[in-house]
């Protein structure tokens, strides 16, 4: 399954964090604040914990979705696609 990590955080300390995070779990940026990629449910549990622990009480929100190959199929993307340095943009 696809997995999108998407989050609002204002602190820039935990914000490089939670990016560094998703990367080290195999996810592509997709947008400033959004990851994307295939990643198995045990991988995601485990990103899951870490990023619990990466946000800890600090304010802010990280939203987890897990996302079928045929719904991501159906996405409509409405704009430029903007590429981040070092990262290769993920199209399914």
């Amino acid at each position: 399954m696809i997995t999108l990590v998407i989050y609002d955080i204002t602190d820039d300390r935990i914000r490089n964090r939670v990016a560094k995070v998703c990367k080290q779990h195999g996810l592509s940026r997709i947008q400033k604040s959004a990851f994307l990629g295939e990643i198995s449910s045990a991988r995601r549990k485990e990103l899951s914990v870490k990023l619990r622990k990466t946000l800890g009480k600090e304010k802010g929100n990280i939203q987890i979705f897990v996302i079928c190959k045929m719904d991501i199929a159906s996405r409509e993307i409405i704009g430029d696609i903007e590429e981040y340095e070092d990262e290769e943009i993920i199209i399914f």
